[in-house]
This record gives C-alpha cells, structure tokens and sequence, in this order.
C-alpha cells in the first residue's frame, strides 16, 4: 500500500511534526509514502470544509497511484 499523509498548518491536535514523524516511520519501513502539508486557519476541523488544496492533493495521489497500477509499477 502507498500513503498520502496530509496535515493542515493549524492544526493544534494533529500538528504537523506529528505527521512528519509518521511519515518517517513509514518511510523507514520501506512504505511507499507521500507527504503535503496544507494551509488553512480552520484547525483540525479543516479537512471538513471544502479545499482545493486538499481535494487537489488527493486527486492527484491517486491518480499517480492508478497510472503505476496500470504501467505496472504499483508499489509492493
């Protein structure tokens, strides 16, 4: 599996470092991952409100991930 972790700037129950250090974690381990942090003033609650930075990102992730499946090359 690939992971797209995602933190919002301002949020202060999930902050940023936090995600980072997941995404270490899992890079570590040899998981395929992939990190965005998005700017936003609405806290933890962001994710609940329409973005474009947000929907941006991951339409994007998977659409990456679809075209690998296809090519083949999708992560193990």
């Amino acid at each position: 599996a690939e992971f797209l972790v995602i933190s919002v700037s301002s949020d202060w129950l999930y902050p940023t470092y936090q995600s980072k250090e997941i995404v270490k974690a899992l890079k570590a381990n040899g998981v395929p991952t992939t990190f965005m942090e998005i700017q936003s003033n609405y806290g933890h609650d962001a994710f609940l409100l329409p973005s474009e930075q947000l929907a941006g990102a991951i339409t994007g992730f998977l659409a990456n991930v679809q075209r690998r499946v296809r090519e083949g090359r999708a992560a193990s």
